[in-house]
């Protein structure tokens, strides 16, 4: 896991160190928080969802490198901390002690999963007056999971037999055996700056993260599937412009 954190700071460097190098007009810093809605997308009929929460908090850097009239354009990047929870239903799982009772079972899960997240999007500014701006942001993200716990319903509950495993209600950790170990995909945001006082203002937003990458790993699933997750929240943060 070091190995792959320092890849991705080394790929922030980079990814900061190229406007740097041709005279960025602008360099901002952030700290957001927030909260909202988390789901998911899968391509197995079987399969539905609800609604569950998100919430993260995260360091945003801007650097601006064009400038037109009253809108600055750049690139952004900086992590962030994400928990996510999904609740599933999928029904007709198939018994893998079929015929020592029903064929199929019911279940039910309320999910709990944690990333590191690194963004990488196009930023752009617009002032309004002085006291107001909008900001929005385009492109893409990668998160690496850190782990996370599900909680598992059957109806019916179907016991071990012998090498074979069974299906019990509980709970299960997440971890890279049964969750892919690295998420992508792409992130949107639009937000404001309000309360400009010199070099410090407040920023609200909001933000959509979709998911592109097949979190499960099938071969611990009873049917193959895709598997993706999305999260819509809103946060509140602080940003400081450097220059």
């Amino acid at each position: 896991m070091k190995k792959q954190l320092c890849v991705l700071i080394l790929i922030i460097i980079v990814f900061f160190g190229m406007p740097m190098m041709v005279s960025a007009l602008g360099l901002d810093v952030s700290v957001q928080v927030g909260g909202g809605a988390a789901m998911g997308t899968t391509d197995d009929d079987n399969k539905s969802g609800k609604l569950r929460w998100a919430a993260g908090v995260g360091l945003v850097l801007d650097a601006y490198v064009l400038e037109l009239s009253n809108l600055a354009v750049g690139i952004s990047s900086g992590a962030n901390y994400a928990n996510l929870h999904y609740y599933g239903l999928a029904k007709n799982v198939p018994n893998p002690v079929f015929p020592a009772g029903p064929a199929t079972t019911e279940r039910t899960s309320e999910s709990s999963y944690h990333y590191l997240t690194i963004p990488f999007t196009v930023v752009g500014i617009f002032d309004l007056s002085a006291e107001l701006s909008f900001v929005v942001r385009g492109g893409g993200f990668a998160s690496y999971f850190l782990g996370g716990t599900v909680d598992n319903t059957y109806d019916p509950e179907i016991a071990a037999l012998g090498p074979f495993p069974g299906y019990l209600d509980g709970e299960v950790d997440l971890d890279d055996s049964n969750t892919e170990q690295w998420m992508f995909g792409l992130r949107f945001y639009v937000g404001a700056e309000l309360m400009k006082k010199g070099k410090i203002s407040i920023i609200p937003g909001i933000q959509f993260d979709m998911g592109l990458t097949d979190t499960s790993i099938d071969s611990v699933q009873p049917l193959p599937s895709k598997d993706t997750f999305w999260a819509l929240t809103a946060n509140v943060g602080v940003k400081y412009s450097l220059f």
